[in-house]
Order: structure tokens, then C-alpha cells, then sequence
């Protein structure tokens, strides 16, 4: 019984781990994005994630801690445009994990694309931008919102476990004959 008591609690354990190990990698692996840049008026730039649904701001890009990004700006403007992910709604912004196409200097002329392959970093609240000048108070930006790798554990599961490693472990202590002098 006790050898049936400590492999059942074995083999829980490398469940526990096996799960959290494949929930790890599903969400750390590649991913591609294309975001499109352009102006829907004179008086209003912006991203969408296609030529025709360019809005301001742009939509929202979710990604989690450690994934490998591939994104890809498309312009399909009539001006040059860039893209940066950063700390602040600002051109002037610090670019986060060189998640930058183009650059103010250097923007993606229009019809043009680029890309930058980046690994995200912590989990948070971003943003991206295009730091070409005067293009955020017009309208280019989107957030940026980083999940935590880490994913939670699912508490019905976290109570089958715990359920069955305490029942495990009181089956295991019934059968164990515990002798210890009781002192005064």
C-alpha cells in the first residue's frame, strides 16, 4: 500500500508539472502580426489590422511575457508612417524590446512594408505608436497589453489535487504504525 500511496503521488506531481510545462510553451511560442498604417482623413492617422479598418487608435495587440513576435508593418498611407512599441503615448517615448519598423529618421515609405522580429517582455499596459512627428496627436497609437507567462492554476483542479494528496497522504499515516513516547 505505501509503495501504491508514494506512486500515486508521484506520478500527481509529474502531472502537475507536465500541465504547467505545456501551458508555459502554448503561450510562449511565435507569432505573427501585420498592422496596417494609414490616414483615414487629413485630420486622423491610425493602425488596423487590415488597409480598410484603419482606425484611431488602433486595435488593441494582446501578447504574452517571452513570446517571439514577428510583426510586420504594412503602409497603406499616403505618407511615410513608422511603428514602435513603447512605455508612453509620446514620440519621444523610450521603444521597448526593439519592437521598432522604421524610425523617425527612416520611416516605411508609403505602399512599402517592414518587419522586426522581437521577444516581448514583462507583462504591463504599452503602447505602440508611429513616431513620425505629429503622428500620435493625430491619431496613431493602439495599447499594448502583456499577459503574464505564468498561467494561473485552475482551482477545480487545484482542489482535485489537493483532495487526493490529502486523502493519499492520511491513507498512507493509517497504515503506518506511529510509536513515539508521549512525555509529561
Amino acid at each position: 500500500m505505501k509503495k501504491l500511496v508514494l506512486v500515486l503521488i508521484f506520478m500527481l506531481s509529474v502531472l502537475s508539472a507536465l500541465v504547467y510545462v505545456a501551458a508555459v510553451q502554448a503561450q510562449t511560442s511565435n507569432v505573427n502580426v501585420t498592422i496596417y498604417a494609414g490616414e483615414k482623413s487629413t485630420s486622423e492617422y491610425g493602425f488596423g489590422n487590415s488597409s480598410s479598418s484603419i482606425s484611431s487608435p488602433g486595435p488593441t495587440l494582446t501578447f504574452i511575457s517571452g513570446q517571439t513576435v514577428t510583426l510586420t508593418l504594412q503602409n497603406a498611407g499616403t505618407m511615410p508612417h513608422n511603428f514602435a512599441i513603447v512605455n508612453a503615448k509620446s514620440s519621444t517615448a523610450t521603444v521597448l524590446w526593439s519592437a521598432q519598423v522604421g524610425s523617425l529618421s527612416n520611416p516605411v515609405n508609403q505602399g512599402s512594408s517592414g518587419s522586426v522580429t522581437f521577444t516581448v517582455g514583462s507583462a504591463g499596459n504599452y503602447y505602440y505608436i508611429c513616431q513620425v512627428d505629429g503622428h500620435v496627436a493625430l491619431g496613431m497609437w493602439g495599447n499594448v497589453v502583456v499577459q503574464s507567462a505564468v498561467p494561473e492554476f485552475p482551482t477545480p483542479l487545484l482542489i482535485v489535487f489537493a483532495t487526493i494528496a490529502v486523502t493519499a497522504m492520511a491513507a498512507y499515516m493509517s497504515r503506518v504504525n506511529i510509536k513515539r513516547p508521549i512525555s509529561l
